[in-house]
């Protein structure tokens, strides 16, 4: 397995990390054309002071007035970003401690809904931006607030009415699932194609909301040109126990030993992998060898970059592989891209394959559309995140700040700008 570097653009993000001396750069407005011009770098000689006592030193160089994206380990800003000011500077810098603090989302019912740890400077403000699904906030100014260490919050919110959708095919098999929600009991609720489990339709999408926490069941159909298989599995040299959709022994169902069978899906049921080789028929994937089809597999010459944890790589059919993992922030270079399960990987290496949801892709522009300009960041530090909308926890851009745009994305309903290399603010952080 062959590593292979990649350059990332420098960007100039609120980091508890050192972010290097490489010349920054600005943006110069002429009438209605946009340039960049390479802007002249200063060293500022910066202590760091926490109460009044002092915490750390630095020099460090970058562009005058933008952030200085360094600060000692377990300290961040306090308050205010601080800046890089006239070369030669000696700086004084006023830094809070990192804390983690305990949020609870609590239902007008005094029921907790979900609890999440944010991570933020002592005395810092914080804005909160995974409220639960199905919920909405009781009072808009809760969703900013100040972090005390050790101190745990509690934010009142307003729980709608809430109801799972079971899938199921004519003869009870079920498929999928999905939560739908509304304010109202009796709300009707139109399922979204997303909701619907892949390769099935339905001849109702409207759903009425029942009482709270209800289970409503809905029919789908298989579509005839969407079964088609992921691979084969080939049965070991004793006979192979066939089972239900739950895990449980079907009676006097058995594969051949030595027998291939094709297969449609693969599933964990209590830890065990399980391959679907008929409607409701699985085999255990300790019974059997399998492959995945050639066809799912399609060439892709590109570099990937592991994201801030050891990522596992799997084999061509899917099974994690044991004793093997690439290192957090590493980028390797890929052959091939293959779709098992719904599920998309790339190969680095022979039969070692990594999951594309833990990977970022170098140039990919799936989905991104050019807009270049300038962001103006709302009145609160706004999140960064990455291109498949992930937080990234150790940046974020300062409340007022100006940013140079390079392309715009649609995810998840959501509409993010790019303001460096993988590195995505949301419009809604936006004045």
């Amino acid at each position: 397995m062959k590593k292979s570097t990649s350059l990332l653009f420098s960007g100039l993000l609120v980091s508890g990390m050192v972010l290097g001396t490489l010349p920054m750069t600005q943006t110069v407005q002429a009438a209605d054309k946009v340039t960049t011009q390479a802007a002249a770098s200063v060293t500022n000689n910066v202590t760091y002071e926490y109460n009044g006592e002092k915490v750390g030193q630095k020099t460090l160089q970058g562009t005058e007035g933008q952030p200085l994206g360094y600060y000692p380990d377990g300290y961040i800003y306090s308050g205010s970003i601080a800046n890089f000011q006239k070369d030669g500077a000696n700086v004084t810098v006023n830094v809070t401690k990192m804390i983690s603090a305990k949020v609870n989302y609590v239902d007008q019912n005094n029921n907790l809904v979900n609890s999440e740890v944010v991570n933020g400077g002592d005395g810092n403000k914080y804005t909160l931006t995974d409220i639960p699904a199905g919920t909405t906030l009781l009072n808009d100014a809760d969703k900013t607030i100040t972090l005390e260490n050790g101190k745990e919050y509690n934010i009142k919110v307003n729980k709608q009415v809430f109801n799972t959708v079971i899938f199921k095919t004519a003869d009870n098999t079920e498929v999928g699932r999905a939560e739908i929600y509304s304010q109202n009991v009796g709300d009707t609720v139109d399922l979204t194609d997303s909701q619907i489990p892949s390769g099935y339709t339905t001849t109702t999408k409207s759903v009425t909301l029942q009482s709270d926490n209800n289970t409503q069941i809905v029919t789908v159909t298989k579509n005839a040109d969407s079964e088609q298989p992921t691979g084969v599995v080939t049965v070991k040299d004793q006979t192979a126990q066939l089972y239900t959709n739950y895990g449980n022994t079907i009676s006097g169902r058995t594969l051949a030993a030595n027998s291939s069978w094709k297969y449609y899906e693969s599933k964990t049921i209590k830890g065990e992998t399980y391959y679907r080789v008929a409607t409701n028929e699985w085999v255990k994937a300790s019974d059997v060898s399998a492959e995945a089809t050639t066809s799912n597999v399609t060439p892709f010459d590109n570099t990937v970059t592991t994201k801030d944890a050891i990522t596992k790589v799997y084999t061509k059919d899917g099974q994690a592989v044991t004793g093997r993992a690439l290192n957090a922030n590493s980028s390797w270079k890929t052959a091939n891209k293959l779709v098992l399960n719904d599920e998309t990987y790339y190969q680095v290496a022979t039969n070692e394959w990594v999951k594309a949801s833990d990977v970022t892709v170098n140039n990919d522009t799936t989905g991104v559309t050019p807009a270049k300009g300038v962001v103006t960041i709302g009145g609160s530090v706004a999140q960064l995140y990455t291109k498949d909308g992930q937080a990234i926890t150790s940046r974020a851009l300062g409340p007022n700040s100006k940013w140079q745009t390079a392309n715009k994305m649609d995810l998840k309903g959501e509409t993010y700008y790019q303001v460096a290399t993988n590195e995505w603010v949301k419009a809604s952080s936006l004045a």
